[in-house]
């Protein structure tokens, strides 16, 4: 599965001195030795058996590791740290799911009856080895280059006109030619090249993007710079199918560790490991991303106490809410969600926001309420003169996004507003001021929108009311980390 591509390949026995990969081949032996015992393979077992659920947390563990490696010193916000996580806790799951099923198949001798352990053991050796040292090791370089890319991604300045980013190599002989021949691609941040060619674009890659100043360097032609990623990510192996293809992603802009279309994805039973692992994340959740092309963060569905359904729809005009008393959240496919990815993914955050809160009443909580009177006073001073201000502002700017048919922009501008209108139902826009007038729905808006802040972030609202942005990050921050 993984090629060693110019590099050392080193072996790792029960020996090594890699105490991250002793462990892992410690817990595969026990999860080994217990699926001989079950006599068979279950994947609801991934969540029941106790050696399993070990092989499953000790490489995430291990890869965890290889995240702090990847960023270092690097500052990233603790949204995205937890959505690496947690990608790389799916992966282990998959990965553990897919060797167990591997060896399953092994347990039986000519006449269906269970192998003696001895025997068991010796015919999935190879099966261990791949697993847990062979595969290991590559998974292991790749999280930490992916996670230094994605730690370097979350400090470009998307929206700065100063710099161009630009491909560079390692500059070896073991550089690969066709990666070499994206040396010096040198594009604006928001070209679509970075978003299937930002590396690493292989096991063992150890190329890099970096910042330059615009005009320093020629621009390159993105249209013949995606025709070389093209080449670079392309491998037909023997069925046909190109091996490579998996690595045309974002790992910072996506915010996941390792490829959405790992083969571990693709094992018998994988969408199932996913269900049995992570209970709460909605089984709707992954068609939502796949038909809009957005990656939620997990960590949201953490919070709650009871799975709330997930319900999608194409009706236009029907809105997207949370139904307390049937709990289910309805999102529809419209217009505004297909065309606008920031406001398909603030969403989800934003009605399991309302979800969490229903579960909690945090919207009642002290925190949430000293929150809004702070701001209640601040902005009403001086005649509501703050709340004019921001009023006419967000109002201003919002009517040039619609213009300029900037749908992102225009969808945290209307954020921003609604959450304006939660503070005093006489400014700002969204809701009604009828819906603003029951009791505790001004409080709930407010706490769904901090929910977007916090899982997706929101340019618009950063740059009008910065210090109220900031708090209703650490609101929920504190509250889902308590």
């Amino acid at each position: 599965m993984y090629e060693p591509c110019g590099h050392n390949h080193i072996h790792l026995d029960a020996n090594s001195d890699q105490k991250e990969f002793k462990a892992v081949l410690k817990a595969s032996e026990k999860a080994f030795k217990a699926l001989h015992e079950n006599g068979e393979y279950n994947i609801q077992d991934l969540n029941d058996d106790k050696q399993y659920k070990s092989l499953i947390n000790v490489t995430s563990k291990t890869f965890k590791d290889a995240i702090n490696e990847g960023i270092d010193d690097n500052v990233i916000p603790e949204v995205m740290r937890s959505s690496l996580e947690n990608d790389v806790f799916i992966f282990s799951a998959l990965k553990t799911h897919s060797q167990l099923l591997e060896a399953s198949k092994l347990l039986l001798d000519k006449d269906g009856k269970i192998k003696p352990f001895n025997k068991f053991s010796e015919d999935i050796k190879s099966i261990k080895a791949n697993y847990n040292e062979n595969y290991l090791q590559a998974e292991y370089q790749f999280a930490v280059s992916s996670a230094q890319m994605a730690a370097n991604w979350n400090n470009i300045d998307a929206n700065s006109d100063r710099y161009d980013l630009q491909y560079r190599t390692a500059g070896d002989e073991n550089v690969r030619a066709s990666h070499d021949a994206l040396r010096d691609v040198t594009l604006p941040v928001s070209d679509p090249f970075w978003n299937s060619y930002y590396p690493p674009n292989g096991w063992r890659c150890r190329c890099n993007v970096v910042e330059v100043r615009k005009g320093k360097y020629d621009m390159s032609d993105s249209k013949d710079a995606i025709k070389k990623g093209n080449i670079a990510t392309t491998q037909i192996n023997k069925s046909g199918k190109n091996k490579l293809e998996i690595f045309r992603f974002n790992p910072g802009k996506d915010k996941v560790i390792f490829p959405p279309k790992h083969p571990y994805n693709k094992v018998k039973g994988a969408k199932q490991v996913k269900e049995v692992v992570q209970p709460n994340v909605p089984r709707a959740l992954a068609r939502f991303e796949e038909e809009t092309g957005v990656t939620v963060n997990r960590k949201i569905f953490d919070k709650l106490k009871t799975p709330v359904q997930l319900k999608i729809n194409k009706k236009r005009g029907s809105g997207a809410y949370f139904h307390p008393k049937e709990n289910y959240v309805r999102v529809p496919l419209d217009d505004s969600r297909l065309k606008s990815k920031w406001n398909a993914e603030s969403t989800v955050y934003h009605e399991y926001g309302h979800a969490i809160d229903w579960q909690y009443d945090f919207r009642k909580s002290k925190a949430v309420t000293d929150l809004m009177k702070k701001y209640r006073d601040m902005y009403s001073a001086d005649g509501d003169k703050l709340y004019k201000e921001l009023h006419d502002k967000l109002w201003d700017s919002g009517k040039e996004y619609w213009l300029d048919n900037k749908q992102d922009e225009l969808n945290k501008s209307v954020a921003t507003q609604d959450t304006l209108m939660s503070l005093n139902k006489n400014y700002g826009q969204g809701h009604s001021k009828q819906y603003y007038s029951k009791k505790w729905f001004s409080e709930a808006e407010f706490v769904a929108h901090a929910f977007e802040n916090y899982f997706v972030g929101n340019s618009e609202f950063e740059k009008y009311m910065p210090d109220l942005y900031k708090e209703t990050i650490k609101l929920i921050d504190d509250f889902v980390n308590e």
